[in-house]
């Protein structure tokens, strides 16, 4: 699954423009909305680092999707490097359940491979599924 980092930004962008455009709309609107292209680190807070990288992947599953799983698990080694610089923990979706129940209460997955970024305290910061590219762990890590 990709993400698009910059769709907030293009969002607000052609919001901008919209405003820009229409003439009926009062200048303070125009202006709020200014501000917040001009400076979107403003409006959202630091994200906290993770601490510690959930891995999951699933033991009893058809060969597209064990490839999948193997190429998830790779990138992620790609991108810590060795030694790994955070602890990963590996759990099987159909035989440890429980232990990755907390996980998706926070953040529910669809798709496998499934990789939890997660914080001292044990909360969820990110969650990459599907396909996964070593640029996408490292984004996240750095």
């Amino acid at each position: 699954m990709k993400r698009y980092p910059r769709l907030g930004l293009l969002a607000m962008t052609a919001i901008l423009f919209a405003v820009m455009a229409c003439k009926a709309q009062e200048p303070s609107v125009a202006t709020a909305v200014s501000a917040a292209v001009a400076a979107p680190a403003a409006l959202t807070p630091a994200q906290p680092r993770p601490t510690r990288i959930i891995f999951v992947g699933k033991e009893r599953v058809c060969d597209c999707t064990r490839k999948s799983i193997e190429a998830g698990w790779d990138a992620l080694q790609k991108a810590l490097g060795a030694p790994a610089k955070l602890p990963v923990e590996r759990l099987q979706i159909d035989t440890q359940g429980d232990k990755v129940a907390p996980y998706r209460q926070q953040k529910p997955m669809m798709a496998l491979p499934a990789i939890y970024f997660v914080d001292d305290k044990g909360a969820v910061i990110e969650l990459l599924q599907g396909e996964i590219t070593a640029k996408q762990v490292t984004d996240i890590v750095k």
